[in-house]
């Protein structure tokens, strides 16, 4: 597996997902991919509007709307959603950097995809302050 590979199979799901915090429908997000063990739908939630709340911001943005975000050095290339393949051949880790109006909040996505049975399976592990 490539990264393009990972970054094409993890891109629908991330996409679900983000569109489900920006809409605060955590409920769905059951519905894009299993949580990794410890992580709870409630927990994912509070995070989420806890991190809202301490920073003064309004919503997250959906997938796609477009970032404002550039990087001081000119030869350094921001992505927003980034994937790390395991070099056992078991999976990937993905990551996706949340804004709001166009803007990092300095809140990331984790997410894992592991193959079990033959089958890549997605995980949500929480979110991270970058």
């Amino acid at each position: 597996m490539t990264e393009q590979d990972a970054l094409d199979l993890i891109e629908p799901i991330i996409r679900q997902t983000v569109n489900c915090i920006a809409e605060k429908r955590y409920e769905g997000i059951s519905g894009c991919a299993e949580f990794a063990d410890g992580i709870t739908y409630n927990m994912l939630k509070e995070w989420a509007e806890d991190h809202l709340a301490v920073n003064g911001l309004s919503h997250y943005d959906r997938f796609g709307v477009p970032n404002n975000f550039r990087p001081k050095n000119p030869r350094v290339i921001y992505h927003q959603m980034r994937v790390y393949l395991y070099n056992d051949g078991s999976g990937f880790a993905a990551e996706y950097d949340l804004t709001t109006d166009g803007e990092k909040n300095d809140l990331t996505l984790m997410m894992k995809c592991l193959y079990k049975d033959n089958t890549l399976k997605p995980y949500i592990e929480g979110f991270d302050v970058l």
